[in-house]
């Protein structure tokens, strides 16, 4: 069975997932949005979030490719006719091993980006790398792109990335199941061990907390910053750090499907998920045929029904339309702050 049917039935164990669009809906609908960088404001589209909710071989099969998008991208993509795209593996739902102990990759990002690749007629080859090291593998012309759950931001965009924007989350608290140290949201982070993975937002967001603290004549926490997903987990499983800062979608992920559900759960907090944020597909800015390209396939992704189909088999909150660089304006809007 092939790593793509396989993900289907990952779906079937993740419906702990499908919160995250209530969750985020509500939430977005509660504090609204400000314009986008370009086209409308980025808002989730709940006409997607009904389209039927299973993704198969036979749908991946069923996209046409346009011959158009093929002649548009980079001719050294054409020439070699592949992208390479790195993404950081596993970090379920977004990505994983299927099985754990295969080179299989499957997930949403996945999944997506199989889809794209068949739009553009080209083949997407995912490759594992540290999520670190994905933007500088990018930089120095070892990748083409990235989808690996990686949110748009101005620093990213700053350092010369584009980002093709194509769904929403947000970090949650994972922490060990039955919450043992009590912890009920951000103001119960402080003066604690909290872990995190290398090079993500929520590093950035624990030390932009830590200021916070400060300012306020709290305890700061330790920030215990782990080379990956996994490390991250230990940590806490081992008493290391008294919970795990990730993206939202993979907080419900993982304590969902740990254990049958007994390691981990999700601190349960009206207010998160913290700092919601636009995850787009990171591209370097000058190259604009690929930026542009990739913009247009998911929009006929999305003109054709795929895109929906593939948000609506993972549980993600669907954009309206395929923008860039629109992260930063939608991520002003929505900040969380300690009381």
């Amino acid at each position: 069975m092939s790593a793509l049917r396989k993900s289907i039935g990952r779906v079937g164990q993740t419906p702990a997932v499908l919160v995250l669009v209530v969750a985020l809906a509500a939430l977005v609908a509660a504090c609204g949005s400000t314009a986008a960088t370009n086209e409308a404001s980025p808002t989730p589209s709940p006409g997607a979030t009904v389209a039927e909710a299973t993704w198969t071989e036979a749908d991946l099969a069923g996209v046409e490719t346009d011959p158009s998008l093929t002649a548009a991208l980079p001719a050294s993509i054409q020439s070699s006719g592949a992208i390479k795209c790195v993404s950081d593996i596993p970090y379920p739902p977004w990505e994983y091993f299927d099985p754990p102990d295969s080179t299989n990759p499957a997930g949403f990002d996945f999944d997506l980006s199989q889809a794209l690749g068949k739009k553009m007629g080209v083949t997407v080859k995912f490759i594992d790398m540290p999520f670190d090291s994905i933007l500088l593998a990018i930089k120095g012309g070892k990748a083409d792109m990235s989808m690996s759950a990686m949110y748009d931001n101005e620093e990213r965009q700053k350092a010369g990335f584009s980002f093709v924007d194509y769904t929403f989350d947000g970090t949650g608290i994972l922490t060990l199941k039955g919450n043992p140290h009590g912890i009920t949201g951000l103001d119960s982070l402080e003066g604690q061990t909290v872990a995190c993975e290398s090079g993500t937002t929520q590093q950035a967001f624990l030390t932009n907390l830590n200021k916070q603290f400060a300012a306020a004549g709290k305890p700061k926490m330790q920030i215990l910053v782990l080379p990956g997903q996994p490390e991250a987990l230990l940590a806490v499983k081992s008493n290391r750090a008294i919970a795990d800062l990730t993206d939202y979608s993979t907080a419900l992920d993982v304590a969902k499907t740990t254990g049958d559900g007994n390691v981990f759960e999700v601190v349960e907090d009206p207010a998160a998920p913290y700092d919601p944020q636009m995850d787009g597909i990171a591209i370097l800015t000058k190259n604009t045929a690929l930026v542009d390209t990739v913009q247009k396939a998911l929009q006929a992704l999305m003109d054709d029904g795929t895109y929906g189909r593939i948000i609506a088999a993972w549980g993600f909150v669907p954009v309206e339309s395929v923008q860039v660089n629109a992260g930063p304006a939608y991520a002003a809007s929505h900040v969380t702050k300690v009381e």
